[in-house]
Parts: C-alpha cells; sequence; structure tokens
C-alpha cells in the first residue's frame, strides 16, 4: 500500500523536485519515510537508500513496498535528539509524532536514535543527501549534542521545516549550512566539506 496523499506530492507535483538536480547520489538517509515514497522514486538516482520510519503500520507497508528492491533497507525506530525510546502519537499513517513521555494517544513505541547515532550503528561514513520530514521533530535532530558529527558527514538535507523554520535554519548555518527555500520546503547545502 502507498498512500494516495503522499502519491500526489512525491511522484505527481513532485514536492524533492531539487535532489533530481543533484544528479547520482551514492547515498540517501530517507528520514520518515512513511511507505517509501520518496525512496521510490529516487531508487533510480541512488546506490544505498536507509528507510527510516518509527509508525508501526507505515513501516510494515513501507517494508512490503522496499521488500524487492536491493538497493533500499527499511529500520523501524525514531531519528530523534536523544537515544532511547519514544513514543509515536496518532495512528494515521504520514502525520505521526514522536514524543519523549509515554501517555494517552501512544500508538507504539520505538526505539530512537540521534541522526549521528543511526549513522555510527550503519557504519555510513558519508551521506549525499538526507530527506527529513518528521512532523516537527526535524528541531531535535538538528539540535542534538551530537547532530555536528553527522553534520559533517552530509552533504544536501531536503525537507520540511513544519513550525520550525527559524530554529532549524539556525542549527543548519551552524553546522555549514547553505539553505535554500522552494515552493514545499528547503534545500540545505554543506559549504565546508
Amino acid at each position: 500500500m502507498i498512500s494516495g496523499r503522499f502519491f500526489e506530492e512525491v511522484f505527481v507535483k513532485e514536492i524533492y523536485k531539487p535532489v533530481r538536480e543533484l544528479g547520482q547520489i551514492k547515498t540517501i538517509i530517507d528520514c520518515g519515510a512513511t511507505t517509501g515514497e520518496f525512496s521510490l522514486w529516487v531508487y533510480p538516482q541512488a546506490e544505498v537508500i536507509y528507510a527510516v520510519e518509527p509508525q508501526w503500520e507505515a513501516f510494515n507497508h513501507l517494508a512490503e513496498n522496499v521488500r524487492d528492491l536491493p538497493k533500499i533497507t527499511p529500520f523501524y525506530l525514531a531519528i530523534a535528539g536523544e537515544n532511547g525510546h519514544r513514543g509515536v502519537y496518532n495512528k494515521e499513517i504520514g502525520t505521526s509524532r514522536i514524543d519523549v513521555t509515554e501517555g494517552e494517544g501512544i500508538f507504539n513505541v520505538v526505539k530512537s536514535l540521534t541522526l549521528a547515532s543511526f549513522m555510527n550503528e550503519n557504519n555510513i561514513s558519508f551521506v549525499d543527501c538526507l530527506k527529513i520530514d518528521v512532523e516537527s521533530a526535524e528541531k531535535e535532530i538538528f539540535q542534538a549534542t551530537d547532530f555536528p558529527e553527522a553534520a559533517k558527514k552530509i552533504k544536501y538535507i531536503i525537507g520540511e521545516p513544519h513550525n520550525h523554520a527559524e530554529e532549524i535554519g539556525i542549527a543548519l548555518r551552524q553546522n555549514d549550512y547553505e539553505i535554500s527555500n522552494y515552493d514545499h520546503g528547503y534545500i540545505a547545502r554543506r559549504t565546508n566539506e
């Protein structure tokens, strides 16, 4: 199953179109992969895709959608501001968010890793493009104490700022990224390689 809404956004409207201008991409992290739309869309352009999704139902569809595609590896976990476990709120695919507390509204609890920890655990030495759409968790991810370690290894970041455009911009600029906005979000390019 692929969400009609996300199919429309990714394949028809091509909300991540600036990625096409990057040419051949060796390594991609699809953070907030949902059911795999971006990973599937960028598949011909990439060599390796790490697709990360914390919402159980979406992850199951993601795993099914990419099972015969050897360049995509799905991960059931949350990229967050710290390592541990996070509650995933809202059962609806594509609108779930993570939180540090457990309580009413939690759909599932999942392992969480910072971006640097995820890269270290998977021996990822360089990322050509990080696609990130994590329903407002971007801020905590980019403000994690070990984000500078990860940032040094990521050339491009493309995503939606949700409600934290200013904080995201500050965090990315502090880590030597130049940010360009476009119709559907932003693309950040690391200037210090």
